[in-house]
């Protein structure tokens, strides 16, 4: 009779405690009880279910060997809802995977006495459930006296501040603190937020930890609840769910034209939410040096340290790094990306792997995705981060570019700033490359024929064009200055090519790639000469002339040039004391041996801007400049007017050659201070003509009726030209020299 008695007890007891949800199945009522395994004070035999008073087996009177054992006892699906053995496979998102050898598990929380030897051996149920607690899910866990019962602090009393010295499964000879990553303390972390309604389990326990990990076992490592991107996007996927108010799930939409690419399928990336936002360390503040609490990023490098200037509000005992977002993306875009480690200070969980792109940067203008250049540069020391021209997570633009290709009708990711009352203190690039000036590169007259991939070795250059980025590294462009020939600093970092050379006023017989360039001209070069047009030259839009070929007119084997590629080749003569000089006479701070720069001739005429963008005068010079002679006035109206050219000292080639020693007449030379045309003096249409300076005497002619019209170099020395020699280089020459090698023997006849 008492063991018909006992079994009924523990038969009524079972009733009791089929209520919840059973999943699969729907909600089952029962009667109000006062706790999961209650009603103790009113139902007192029910405590037969687990106890024996006389004949325990364990110190506890258990009716089993061991805890689990009995808690298994309902708790393996045939007396209580919640099956901690086997779940099926379409409940397991809500409910996770259960302790059996068949459920699908492959780690664990380590409880003994489960009966699955892939387990492990280690806690018991009761670290975490007190069978007699009141609360839905029997939560209990204790750590130095404190006990605690729900929200995050339930799962920080192992996985806190204090190593409860359990033996971990891996290697019984360590902690399970130092595998489980040790502190995951945080009060300022965003995912520890009780009061964020996505982060609540439907358990009403305010356990956030258990909206990203299940709670006995799972198919993932550490116990997750989904895999990387779709265990973000769990919460991730709406406005309302995310600190900033943005669905992040749409901005990683692979129907965008850039994204990172956490799903690693369209270029082979490896890179993942918690590359860039340590679940445990971020907090709900954008990154910025007033703020004093945890930003929305962690440290790539670390993700267990936080990314912030002032974020030493708690630092989890390792130290924080400060910076600003720039510093942030730096720390995978540095040339040495964050490889996986993992310990009670440091966590990486993958090794950042960037697209195979980069195998053909060699051959490209962009600097690959090491951008380690760009602190201390010109953009940086503007105070310019990543953020202001990138967006983070993906964009309807390339590269994660924030604006649109620059065009004429709409300012893009350059003219953004580079623009009249733009951001302060940068260049209005905007006027200088407008269609309305004499001459431009065609940056916004084309656009769609730029990638950032794009390769250089196809020659001739199939889509040749002039955007912003085939000159400019803006990673590493910067302000100040260098000496010519080295490449000013505005260009940096960007590529080009090197020609060579052989006999003179020939062509150059190869080109060398160069990422980066070492001297501005190996930049021009690129496009203007035939490594990028191939034998056809292309038609300048400055007055309707075919491009020059400027390898074969800069080649330092020629007579003469002016100083760009090769040294000045001025020659020198001995006045009457001895003393040796060049011939001419320049304006400061140009001499006889200086060195040249193509942006010394070519760059804006206007106040707007600074380099080869744009001018008021053809062919993009700085000043006005005729190629044939002044008497036949302004053919192209790039004087402003179209009317009659008058000289001036502003012209083009007064900025370096003395206007009044060249054109005047006023300066007729000296014993030290000579031109290489002279002769014995006298008298020329009326003028005085100094025997050591003819030219004054000859002010009424051009520049171009001796030399080159096309002034880079010629294969004449004093690039002095025939009537018989062939254009663009002989347009409106006056000499008939038949022989340029005996100087003693012109005649005036020869001129005139």
């Amino acid at each position: 009779m008492q063991q018909l008695r006992g079994t009924l007890y523990l038969l009524a007891l079972c009733i009791l405690l089929v209520g919840g949800f059973l999943p699969g199945s729907g909600s089952v009522s029962a009667q109000a009880y006062e706790t999961p395994h209650g009603p103790y004070t009113t139902f007192p035999p029910g405590c037969a279910a687990c106890h024996v008073a006389h004949a325990g087996a364990r110190p506890q009177l258990l009716v089993k060997p061991n805890i689990s054992a009995l808690c298994l006892t309902c708790h393996d699906g045939t007396g209580s809802v919640f099956n901690v053995v086997y779940v099926p496979e379409v409940d397991r998102a809500v409910y996770g995977f259960g302790f059996g050898t068949t459920s699908g598990a492959v780690y664990f929380h380590p409880v003994k006495n489960t009966g699955n030897p892939a387990v492990g051996e280690i806690i018991e149920c009761t670290y975490c459930h007190n069978p007699h607690a009141s609360n839905a899910r029997l939560l209990q866990s204790t750590v130095s006296a404190t006990t605690y019962t729900q929200g995050p602090a339930f799962c920080l009393a192992c996985h806190g501040a204090v190593d409860r010295g359990f033996p971990s499964v891996e290697d019984p000879a360590v902690s399970y603190w130092v595998y489980t990553l040790g502190n995951h303390e945080n009060s300022k972390a965003a995912h520890y937020d009780t009061t964020k309604t996505a982060l609540q389990p439907a358990s009403g326990t305010y356990v956030t930890c258990a909206t990203c990990h299940f709670k006995h076992a799972s198919d993932l490592r550490r116990l997750l609840a989904g895999a990387e991107e779709n265990l973000c996007f769990k919460c991730h996927n709406t406005t309302a769910n995310s600190m900033s108010g943005r669905n992040i799930q749409a901005e990683f939409s692979v129907t965008r034209a850039s994204y990172h690419d956490i799903y690693g399928e369209r270029t082979g990336a490896k890179v993942e939410c918690s590359s860039c936002h340590g679940p445990h360390t971020v907090g709900v503040k954008s990154l910025s040096v007033s703020d004093t609490t945890y930003s929305q990023v962690a440290n790539p490098d670390n993700t267990k340290s936080v990314m912030g200037r002032v974020y030493a509000v708690q630092d989890n005992g390792i130290g924080n790094t400060a910076g600003t977002f720039t510093d942030f993306c730096i720390k995978c875009h540095d040339g040495s990306p964050p490889a996986a480690t993992e310990s009670t200070t440091e966590y990486v969980p993958y090794r950042i792997v960037f697209p195979s792109e980069e195998t053909i940067y060699i051959t490209t203008n962009s600097g690959g995705w090491d951008k380690s250049a760009y602190t201390g540069k010109g953009h940086d020391n503007a105070t310019i981060l990543c953020t202001d021209c990138h967006n983070s997570h993906g964009s309807d633009y390339p590269l994660l570019q924030k604006y649109a290709e620059d065009t004429q009708l709409a300012d893009g990711e350059c003219l953004w700033c580079h623009k009249s009352a733009g951001y302060p203190g940068a260049p209005d690039i905007r006027t200088a490359i407008s269609t309305a000036n004499a001459s431009y590169h065609p940056t916004l007259s084309k656009s769609g024929l730029h990638s950032d991939t794009e390769s250089y070795n196809n020659v001739p250059l199939a889509n040749r064009h002039a955007e912003c980025a085939d000159c400019h590294d803006v990673h590493q462009a910067t302000s100040g200055t260098n000496t010519a020939p080295v490449a000013q600093k505005a260009i940096q970092g960007v590529s080009g090519v090197a020609p060579s050379f052989t006999g003179a006023w020939t062509t150059a017989s190869g080109y060398t790639f160069k990422k980066p360039v070492d001297y501005e001209y190996e930049l021009c070069f690129k496009c203007h000469s035939p490594y990028s047009y191939g034998t056809t030259p292309p038609t300048s839009p400055s007055g309707g002339f075919a491009e020059t070929d400027q390898t074969k007119e800069f080649n330092p084997n020629n007579p003469a040039y002016h100083a760009v590629v090769g040294t000045s080749k001025i020659p020198t003569f001995t006045d009457s004391q001895g003393a040796t000089h060049y011939y001419g006479k320049f304006v400061a701070p140009w001499t006889a041996t200086s060195r040249l720069y193509c942006c010394d001739c070519h760059t804006t005429s206007l106040a707007a801007g600074k380099g080869p963008h744009g001018s008021g005068y053809g062919f993009i010079l700085k000043a006005y400049w005729d190629p044939v002679t002044k008497v036949l006035g302004d053919p192209w109206g790039y004087n402003g007017t179209g009317g009659a050219y008058d000289e001036r000292s502003t012209d083009l080639c007064f900025l370096c050659h003395d206007y009044n020693f060249y054109s005047t007449n006023l300066d007729g030379g000296s014993d030290t201070v000579r031109s290489k045309f002279s002769g014995p003096g006298g008298s020329y249409r009326g003028t005085t003509a100094s025997p050591y300076n003819y030219h004054g005497a000859h002010y009424t002619i051009a520049c171009a009726s001796c030399h080159a019209a096309v002034p880079h170099g010629w294969k004449n020395r004093g690039m002095l030209v025939q009537t018989t020699d062939e254009a663009p280089y002989s347009t409106g020459s006056l000499l008939n020299i038949a022989n340029f090698a005996s100087p003693g023997q012109w005649q005036c006849s020869d001129c005139h």
